[in-house]
């Protein structure tokens, strides 16, 4: 049987042409709302993560924890300035498999690369910094992931951190209390809404100072 993550390109791609990003997106959202839930930044929260992501430096570099099916890695990529790239970790094959596909489907395959792994096994072995990191995986990780991204000089001062899914319903309370009071952040929360419904959620987006 497909997994969600295929029967949600398949869908993607009898809804919109290769390389429309923009109706691909419509057709991901489409499917998360009258489908089968997807865990995408969805259509509330994604034009603040393409705002954040646009005003990056040309060949600036981004770095994406949790790809899933791939929507936020065409959403990032379509945003990026000239010269910049993604870099995507992901740990469920099937979701690196599908979100590759995702990529290639939208024409992102030059500035966008999916690595599949554990993401605290990945993060000491990359080379930094980046000057925008997208939290969007196992939301437990979030604060072990970040700390382990400052030891390991990932992070430049004014690296900007966007951290997804830190609403109420996700228990987010360890790592908004690092950002918040470890001192080493400017950080302001933004209430929204769970992709696809209308649950509270929220995102915080943190500034890095040292």
């Amino acid at each position: 049987m497909p997994t969600i993550h295929q029967k949600a390109l398949d869908f993607v791609k009898a809804n919109a042409e290769q390389g429309d990003i923009k109706a691909m997106l419509v057709a991901f959202d489409d499917y998360g709302t009258n489908h089968e839930f997807l865990m995408n930044v969805g259509p509330e929260k994604g034009p603040l993560l393409t705002g954040i992501v646009a005003q990056q430096p040309e060949g600036g570099r981004v770095l994406e924890l949790g790809c899933f099916c791939g929507y936020s890695s065409i959403l990032i990529g379509s945003a990026l300035p000239p010269g910049a790239t993604l870099t995507g970790i992901e740990i469920d094959a099937d979701s690196v498999a599908v979100a590759r596909q995702t990529v290639e489907y939208a024409g992102l395959s030059d500035r966008v690369e999916i690595i599949e792994g554990d993401s605290g096994k990945i993060i000491p072995t990359l080379r930094g910094p980046f000057d925008l990191v997208f939290l969007d995986h196992w939301k437990d990780l979030y604060k072990s992931d970040l700390m382990s991204m400052e030891s390991n000089g990932l992070l430049r001062k004014d690296s900007t951190i966007f951290a997804d899914n830190v609403g109420p319903f996700f228990n987010p309370e360890e790592y908004l209390d690092y950002v918040r009071t470890s001192g080493h952040y400017d950080t302001e929360y933004h209430k929204s809404h769970i992709e696809y419904t209308d649950r509270e959620d929220g995102v915080e987006i943190s500034v890095y100072q040292g």
